[in-house]
């Protein structure tokens, strides 16, 4: 080294150890350690901390990952149906899978066993304003040494990333599993971990009414448990002779004795002898509406009982479920839509006045509850069957549990956590859908304002709300108008052809007149207001099966016309005459269901059995494509009806037609810009909550709403 250099390089570092001393004393007096003492004002997660990877050291493999632990966790040995985002985790704390991404590179998970891991999902905890966490502990394994050991040793990672994140933890005891007899097994464990360990000792462990806090979960529920009320008793006597409060995890409908809790007055005789209750809602409401009405129904009437009894209420929140991977059950059962799931519950419990609120769970990526980072991107195309983050950050829910942190504090809601994908976008946009039964129109917040159903009206491939407020729509045997009242204007009927008939397409035209497509006749008909056909062509055959023959027809600017053949799989456009000026031959796999000509002369056409949506110049090559490829955070089904915005952007119906087992129907519809990036969707929820029924198809005996053709209200829909 350069003598002469030495003492100015002495001066550098001394400035920085200087500069360095207060940034870190910064950093110190800037993290906030939550106080013990007491849970009221408080998120807590539940914490599982139960998975593993062969490379962990557990000895346990794939534990919470594979079915089959010791297997290769891959395709066909999955039990997980969300997939953690490991993209801030070191490389050692990251363990390769079978599994493979898009790319071709492998899928990774994490351990919990891995102390870096458990240590960074505290300081993720933190760093979003959550209070704490309920450490599950299940008492199943308690007598399992090798179980126990991974135990006790995740329960270490928790005290030092609580102890270092200024964050609080109890120990959640978890019934399930025990036999007869072995409820005494959970106080054989505290008495080691409170004697031994000094677990409750911790300076962050949580503590309610000056107690230390242990929770016990399990207690009271109808599902033919093998041990006993009885034993519960007894456990929750001797904690509370430990110097503990305790904590129960009780059915949610306790108080009744009804549905998943058992009718035993023993029960609300435990219930009384504890500190705090907190019944389990998972799974018990699907959408914010019904969630809402278990706030009202529920947890209101429970919370006012807990108050004549001296009791403090916790109420449970989630984000969502699903567990198709681990108990073969739909994909995505209960949708999150974007958070507004979560936060509806969220917002329910600050109605009713809790005080303390518990989310379920941190980590759970089996029945895809989790609230931590997950990824929009899960592996794909090799056997799995994955739920996302509907594509927003993965750290949103993160997000939401911290400003539910906030708001139970008492601290002013600053507004919503931004969505990357918002749910509902446009307060003044109204949309007409065409759907196999009859029409609805929806206003900007998704909820339904008309519904027209009526006995004959079947198949409601096309629907247009015209300037004057009345709706035209073809059905299967004609085509009809109708005003707001729902009494019909104009009627028009096709004649059967053997007993056949089948109209798939209308178009009002700026004459007054209606396009029409006649399937069984195979002719296209333009039609006046008096009835008279003033122009009829025969179509080119479209083949045997009515049904299948064509989809919908669209006149163009040029005066020409636009016929998607179905089975054929091909577009023609046809002049005044019928002469074939243009055709696009689709590939064997397509089925187009429409056609629209844009103002740069291209031709967008959507196909339901390739799922995708193309967009192909006059010389026929493709140009643009939207498929299952994309990464949308849903399900791309069945593409129909599609408008084009003025902007440009697509609004396109999702439709759950002939949908099967397993498929993610939750999109119905959406909006997309060129680039692919979802704006708006009209959930089945959306619909359901307004009462409109899925019907259950025939062949695939699932509950379809086969939405089809979709019109926004106040633009033109002609070209763009």
């Amino acid at each position: 080294m350069n003598r002469s250099a030495a003492p100015f390089i002495i001066l550098l570092v001394s400035l920085l150890a200087c500069l360095v001393q207060p940034l870190a004393a910064q950093h110190e007096k800037n993290v906030q350690t939550v106080d013990p003492g007491t849970l009221t004002g408080k998120v807590m997660v539940g914490y599982q901390g139960w998975f593993n990877c062969p490379e962990d050291g557990a000895g346990l493999g794939w534990k919470h990952w594979a079915r089959l632990g010791h297997k290769p966790f891959g395709p066909g040995n999955v039990t997980v149906d969300l997939w953690p985002d490991v993209s801030e985790l070191d490389a050692d704390e990251r363990y390769a899978t079978n599994f493979r991404h898009a790319d071709g590179s492998r899928a990774e998970v994490f351990s919990s066993a891995n102390r870096k891991t458990v240590m960074r999902h505290f300081r993720w905890m933190q760093e979003y304003e959550i209070d704490g966490a309920f450490l599950q502990r299940f008492a199943s394994g308690l007598s399992n040494a090798r179980l126990l050991k991974n135990k006790n040793l995740v329960l270490n990672h928790v005290r030092e990333g609580a102890r270092e994140s200024g964050r609080t933890f109890a120990v959640m005891y978890d019934l399930s599993g025990l036999q007869e007899g072995e409820v005494e097994r959970v106080f054989d464990d505290w008495t080691e971990l409170r004697e031994i360990q000094r677990v409750a000792e911790d300076t962050q462990y949580q503590r309610h009414n000056g107690k230390p806090l242990v929770a016990v979960w399990g207690v009271g529920f109808s599902d033919d448990r093998p041990y006993s009320l009885q034993e519960c008793f007894e456990l929750v006597k001797l904690f509370k002779r430990n110097g503990c409060a305790v904590m129960l995890g009780v059915p949610s409908y306790w108080r009744e004795g009804t549905r998943d809790a058992v009718d035993d007055p023993l029960l609300k005789e435990i219930i009384k002898a504890a500190d705090v209750i907190s019944p389990w809602s998972v799974g018990r409401y699907r959408s914010p509406k019904e969630a809402d009405r278990h706030a009202e129904q529920v947890w209101q009437p429970d919370q006012r009982w807990c108050a004549e009894a001296g009791l403090d209420f916790l109420p449970v929140a989630f984000p969502g479920f699903s567990w198709h991977n681990l108990h073969g059950g739909e994909l995505n059962q209960i949708p999150r839509r974007k958070g507004d799931f979560l936060w509806s519950q969220i917002k329910a419990t600050e109605r009713i006045g809790c005080q303390m609120l518990y989310i379920a769970m941190f980590d759970e990526v089996d029945e895809a509850t989790a609230i931590f980072k997950c990824t929009n991107h899960p592996p794909t195309g090799n056997g799995g069957k994955f739920v996302t983050y509907e594509g927003l950050p993965s750290d949103h829910y993160l997000k939401l549990a911290g400003k539910a942190s906030r708001l139970l504090k008492g601290e002013p809601e600053t507004g919503a956590v931004k969505k990357t994908v918002p749910v509902k976008k446009e307060a003044e946009r109204r949309l007409l859908i065409g759907y196999g039964e009859g029409v609805l129109e929806l206003d900007g917040q998704n909820d339904i304002v008309w519904h027209y159903q009526q006995p004959g009206i079947e198949t409601v491939y096309d629907a247009w709300k015209l300037p004057n407020g009345n709706v035209l729509f073809a059905h299967r045997f004609g085509v009809r108008e109708v005003n707001p009242e729902k009494e019909t204007v104009w009627d028009y009927k096709v004649p059967p052809i053997k007993g056949k008939q089948e109209i798939n397409s209308c178009q009002p035209l700026g004459d007054g007149k209606v396009l029409i497509l006649d399937c069984g006749n195979q002719k296209l008909l333009e039609v006046d207001r008096q009835q008279n056909v003033t122009l009829s062509i025969d179509l080119p055959d479209g083949g045997k099966n009515v049904h299948n023959r064509y989809m919908q027809a669209r006149k163009t600017p040029q005066g020409t016309y636009l016929i998607s053949y179905r089975d054929n799989k091909v577009i023609l456009e046809l002049d005044a005459k019928g002469k074939v000026v243009w055709r696009y031959d689709l590939k064997p796999q397509d089925r187009p269901f429409t056609a629209i000509r844009l103002a740069n002369g291209r031709t967008l056409i959507p196909c339901i059995t390739s799922c995708q949506i193309i967009e192909v110049d006059p010389e026929g090559k493709i140009t643009w494509i939207l498929d299952k490829r994309d990464d949308l955070g849903f399900e791309l089904l069945y593409p129909v009806g599609v408008q084009v915005r003025n902007n440009g952007n697509l609004v396109v119906i999702n439709s759950d037609y002939h949908h099967r087992k397993g498929m993610d129907n939750d999109v119905q519809a959406f909006e997309i810009t060129r680039d692919k990036r979802v704006l708006w969707t009209l959930m089945k929820t959306d619909l359901e909550e307004d009462g409109k029924v899925p019907v259950v198809e025939r062949g695939t005996k699932m509950p379809s709403h086969h939405l089809l053709s979709i019109q926004v209200l106040g633009e033109p829909v002609g070209l763009k």
